[in-house]
């Protein structure tokens, strides 16, 4: 594995994470977050080093699985790949939030999309600031 690329594709998609976040939640949802007042802890007493270190091992497992397990060079596999993350977060997280709050199902399918998009565009980040070679041989095998 490639330290100096896996750091920076880390790193790009961190750095992504958190502009695409802070727009998404902040901008453009914010006003169906409002449905979350009475449920969501407030804000003053949000861990923003534990949001932080989250984003950093949401980056860190996505390019790591990217390196991985990808064998196909090219952005179609690696859109595949966000794909598959994407829908993963998607039962895990908006699934679940759903089903464990009383949050508008609108709410919860604009989180999905939003993650989608997000997602597939980690993919298309990964497949260009860590481009694999035809055939790779996974992480740790010979």
């Amino acid at each position: 594995m490639d330290l100096r690329r896996f750091g920076v594709a880390v790193f790009a998609i961190f750095i992504f994470a958190l502009l695409w976040n802070g727009l998404v939640h902040m901008v453009l949802l914010k006003e169906a977050s409002l449905a979350l007042e009475g449920v969501a802890r407030p804000a003053a007493e949000r861990n923003m080093a534990l949001g932080l270190l989250l984003t950093a091992g949401v980056a860190i497992l996505f390019v790591y699985s990217y390196v991985s397990f990808v064998r196909t060079p090219g952005v179609k596999r690696a859109l595949g790949h966000g794909v598959f993350f994407a829908f993963l977060a998607g039962l895990f997280v908006d699934l679940n939030q759903f089903l464990l709050y009383p949050i508008p199902g609108s709410l919860a399918a604009a989180w999905f999309l939003f993650g989608f998009i997000e997602f597939c565009i980690y993919g298309v980040l990964v497949s260009w600031l860590y481009p694999v070679a035809a055939g790779a041989v996974a992480v740790g095998r010979p």
